[in-house]
């Protein structure tokens, strides 16, 4: 029976670690230097992204710790190191996929169908159905704004 519990658990661990710590890393490697590298072109109407980005940061970190703290109270013999190797075992998947937190089309059209509101309109209607020919657009305006600095 501990053996299912400490493997229910470890599951948990990789479960909660992947999900947490996988989209505290999108935000701090992807979501939050996209957005000012979009502000700095003046693609975006509103500054609002970055503040919701550091609030959906701390309701990560606040999961991750919530649930660690809950775990280290109540189970700490042999569930919470069960939750420890969980959370290594996530965090050693995240960092096979490093790579995918950078810009790429899939976290460009989830950003983009995120923040779209924030976006000029007229963008939002040429681009909306085209996703990565907005990319390319953005991506040659970010390379016109670096050749011009």
């Amino acid at each position: 029976m501990t053996f299912i519990i400490a493997t229910i658990v470890i599951i948990l661990g990789v479960i909660i670690s992947s999900f947490t710590i996988s989209n505290i890393a999108l935000i701090i490697f992807f979501a939050i230097p996209f957005t000012r590298k979009l502000e700095k072109i003046y693609l975006l109407k509103s500054n609002h992204i970055i503040r919701n980005y550091v609030i959906k940061l701390f309701i990560q970190l606040i999961i991750l710790f919530m649930t660690t703290i809950f775990f280290y109270i109540n189970f700490l013999n042999g569930a919470f190191i069960s939750l420890m190797i969980g959370y290594a075992f996530g965090v050693l998947s995240i960092i096979t996929k490093i790579k995918e937190f950078g810009l790429n089309a899939n976290n460009f059209s989830d950003y983009f169908e995120i923040n779209k509101v924030y976006f000029w309109e007229e963008l939002v209607a040429k681009y909306n159905n085209d996703r990565n020919k907005l990319l390319e657009f953005i991506v040659a305006a970010l390379k016109g704004k670096v050749d011009k600095a």
